[in-house]
């Protein structure tokens, strides 16, 4: 059973939502969360919510969503950071 953790970034468009990026967090649950936990956003739904940050574990090719993050469009560049770093640090450890 093969299992990796991804936050992808969606977009909310009139035909629905459109995925714009996506970024691979690997196997390791502990790092995936605690990645995730930093993000900024807020759980709640607002219908004037156009920016997503979409937190899924994918078992065996299945996607399972775990979370889902509202974002500003300052949210996004803050997480967009926080992400890039935590991944680098990972991969150089």
């Amino acid at each position: 059973m093969e299992t990796n953790f991804q936050i992808s970034l969606l977009i909310k468009t009139p035909a629905g939502f459109e995925t714009y990026g996506k970024f691979d967090l690997g196997a390791d649950r502990d790092q995936a969360t605690e990645i995730f936990s930093q993000l900024r956003g807020t759980e709640n739904i607002a219908e004037q919510s156009i920016l997503y940050m979409d937190f899924t574990e994918v078992r065996d090719g299945i996607p399972l969503p775990v979370k889902i993050l509202h974002c500003t469009l300052d949210d996004i560049t803050f997480n967009t950071r926080i992400i890039t770093r935590d991944i680098f640090k990972n991969l150089n450890l």
